[in-house]
């Protein structure tokens, strides 16, 4: 879905405690931390939902990236976001578990980002906006994919904290 209108992120200290609100443009444009989120969509034969990035997304176009990733509005909460997202990119309405959080900085993105995954069977319907392309994948595949120079840059973090058991959710 296409933004055009004033969007509004939380401006955050290293420790995640709000500072404000800011503009995305101008969170992106002066790599000021906000917040942001990322799912992981697990069906029951273990499979992963990962995402193509849209060719015209002006930050890592064309990169595999999580099942869905989002920035948190200023006014709503990680997981009031992760569900919003969830359902306008994916077409899927789950239960969400945090799995943690994690910094990451690569220009223009400045980010706490925090984790979560679902369960679902259900069918997918993209958003060819955000998207080119969808697909479900083993966690082989997916630990390939991550490595690779085709990932958007956090998500071998984001994919650490899910196949990891000894990360705690902060």
């Amino acid at each position: 879905m296409l933004k055009r209108y004033l969007e509004l992120l939380y401006h955050v200290a290293k420790d995640d405690s709000v500072l404000g609100s800011i503009e995305r443009s101008k969170a992106h444009q002066d790599q000021i931390l906000h917040r942001s989120g990322m799912i992981f969509l697990v069906r029951s034969d273990g499979q992963i939902l990962l995402q193509r990035r849209s060719p015209s997304n002006p930050t890592f176009p064309a990169c595999w990236d999580s099942s869905s990733s989002f920035h948190v509005t200023f006014g709503e909460s990680y997981e009031q976001a992760a569900r919003r997202e969830l359902k306008e990119e994916t077409g899927v309405a789950a239960p969400l578990t945090f799995l943690g959080k994690f910094a990451y900085h690569v220009p223009p993105e400045n980010e706490i980002v925090a984790v979560f995954s679902c369960r679902s069977d259900d069918a997918i319907r993209i958003d060819p906006a955000e998207s080119s392309e969808a697909s479900f994948h083993t966690r082989d595949d997916v630990n390939v994919i991550a490595a690779s120079e085709t990932a958007a840059p956090w998500l071998p973090k984001g994919w650490k904290i899910l196949v990891d058991p000894t990360i705690s959710p902060e």
